[in-house]
């Protein structure tokens, strides 16, 4: 079952997915890039501030084996000692403390700087010996191993090629004196270093590559599982187009209870219904109250006429503003046909003139 859900994992991983991946801890780390930096902070740091240690822990020691018989630890002589221990110390803490700080700062940038403090909680559950032999037996620890493998076989080949090119130079180095031995022997130190740190480098590269590949092929999702995302995150298309429905009926129903206090309504007069409303010394332009196209523009008109509304044809005007959003004043290019349609339309309310009646 677990192979068959592997096989339908055929698409690229979500943000969301990759998201939540990291929260939960699951991120892409180079442990060959960590080892690179680690190393390579080290040797920097010891090439800075090595040199003047070295000599004077050199000195240190000497000084010490030379004097090894005089000292008497019960008369004082323990602080030579401990003077030796410190040295020691100042000589090793550069390239410990860079190494580690290069190991921290890497690990944060990879991991986007997550830090998260679940992780440092006991498991109890790797304690289990089949999980554990899974774990050993299984395809990743395999692949470690292999990695493993060439990672020793790439080392072993690059140092036998250094030592056949430099077999001369020992054979040679009888000859020289204390001073160009140590010079000489500290280039050679220095270029082991560097061709070990450019064969690191190699490594490193290929294995951010295969840790990256291999961290979003874990994080695949089927095509079932984007679409549950999917809906999870937009909604229900159902739900939200049940929810579009009732919004148009409720938008419809305030726009159909404002048609009976309208000023006019401007027809097409059989496709288009326009109902402005403008309030006699208002202020502003006429308003669009409601609006439709065939049947919905029909039931305008009869909700006009059963309100006892104007209606006014003129199809160029009607077309015009039904493109103009609802509750919207009218575009200052239509005021003056408007203007002359309401004082037609105010003309036609008011009472006829004549004698007053006669009670």
């Amino acid at each position: 079952m677990a192979d068959t859900d592997r096989e339908d994992q055929t698409e690229a991983p979500s943000a969301r997915r990759l998201e939540s991946a990291r929260e939960e801890g699951q991120v892409a780390i180079s442990r060959e890039l960590q080892s690179l930096t680690a190393l390579g902070c080290g040797v920097s740091a010891m090439m800075l501030a090595g040199p003047g240690e070295t000599i004077r822990f050199v000195g240190r020691m000497r000084h010490l084996m030379e004097a090894t018989a005089e000292i008497d630890l019960s008369a004082g002589g323990l602080a030579v000692v401990q003077d030796m221990a410190l040295s020691g110390v100042r000589l090793a803490a550069p390239p410990i403390l860079a190494a580690a700080l290069g190991l921290v700062a890497v690990t944060l940038l990879q991991t986007g700087f997550l830090l998260r403090m679940a992780g440092l909680m006991p498991q109890f559950g790797r304690l289990n010996p089949a999980k554990g032999l899974k774990r050993i037996v299984g395809g990743d620890n395999l692949v470690e191993t292999l990695k493993a493998l060439v990672k020793l076989s790439a080392f072993v080949l690059a140092m036998r090629q250094l030592l056949v090119g430099l077999w001369p130079v020992f054979v040679g180095s009888i000859a020289w004196d204390a001073a160009t031995l140590a010079n000489r022997t500290a280039a050679l130190v220095l270029h082991a270093i560097l061709l070990l740190l450019a064969v690191q480098a190699g490594i490193a590269v290929l294995d951010v590559a295969w840790v990256r590949y291999r961290h979003l092929g874990k994080l695949k999702m089927s095509r079932q599982e984007l679409r549950d995302e999917h809906r999870d995150s937009e909604g229900d298309p159902h739900v939200k187009g049940r929810i579009r429905q009732l919004r148009r009926q409720r938008a419809r129903k305030r726009m159909m209870s404002a048609v009976p206090a309208a000023t006019v309504v401007i027809t097409n007069p059989t496709h288009y219904a326009v109902a402005l409303a403008y309030e006699n010394g208002g202020k502003g332009a006429p308003r669009i109250v409601a609006k439709g196209v065939d049947e919905l523009a029909a039931r305008i008109r009869a909700l006009a006429i059963d309100s006892k509304v104007p209606l006014v044809a003129n199809p160029p005007l009607a077309r015009a503003l039904y493109a103009v959003p609802l509750d919207q004043e009218i575009p200052r290019e239509h005021f003056q046909v408007v203007a002359g349609i309401i004082a037609y339309v105010w003309r036609l309310q008011r009472p006829p003139p004549g004698p007053p009646p006669i009670r």
